[in-house]
C-alpha cells in the first residue's frame, strides 16, 4: 500500500497529544502508530505528514529533521469553530536517494488524495514541491502550481 512509506508517530507524542485538553486538537487526533498501525481514513479530512528529506536544501546540514516540536504546538491548539478530523500519520523518512523520496512521496500524497484527505507536509526542502505536483499524474486532476 502507498502509505507503507510512512513511518508511525513516537509513542512518546502520541502520549503527549492524548494528555492534553480534551478539547485540543491533538486529543482528538487520529494516528499512525507502532501498536496500532495507520488509522482507518474514512472519516478524516486532514493528514499530517513529515518529509525527513533536505539533502538538496540550499543550506543543507546532514542532520535529521525533527519535526516533535511542531507537532506539539500545533496538538495543544484548539480547532474552533470547525468539524474537521485530523490523523498525523507520521514521516516519510530518506530514501536512499533523493529520487526514492520522490517516489515515497509522490505515492503517499496520491494515496491521501484519491481517499480525499488533505495532506498536509511538514519539512523537507523546497525541490519536494515537484514530487507532491507529480503524485496528481495519475489522479487525471488539473493542478496549478504558483
Amino acid at each position: 500500500m502507498e502509505l507503507d512509506f510512512l513511518s508511525p508517530v513516537s509513542e512518546e507524542l502520541i502520549a503527549y497529544a492524548k494528555n492534553l485538553s480534551q478539547h485540543s486538537i491533538g486529543a482528538k487526533a487520529k494516528f499512525n502508530s507502532v501498536l496500532n498501525g495507520i488509522p482507518d481514513l474514512s472519516d478524516v479530512q486532514i493528514a499530517i505528514i513529515g518529509i525527513r528529506e533536505n539533502r538538496l536544501a540550499e543550506s543543507y546540514e546532514d542532520s535529521l529533521l525533527n519535526f516533535d516540536g511542531i507537532r506539539k504546538a500545533f496538538y495543544g491548539l484548539f480547532p474552533g469553530n470547525w468539524h474537521l478530523n485530523i490523523a498525523d500519520l507520521g514521516d516519510i523518512q530518506q530514501g536512499d536517494t533523493v529520487k526514492d523520496t520522490y517516489f515515497a512521496v509522490e505515492k503517499t500524497v496520491a494515496a491521501l488524495v484519491k481517499m480525499e484527505v488533505i495532506p498536509v507536509i511538514l519539512g523537507g526542502s523546497q525541490d519536494l514541491i515537484y514530487a507532491q505536483y507529480r503524485a496528481y499524474d495519475t489522479l487525471d486532476e488539473m493542478v496549478n502550481l504558483v
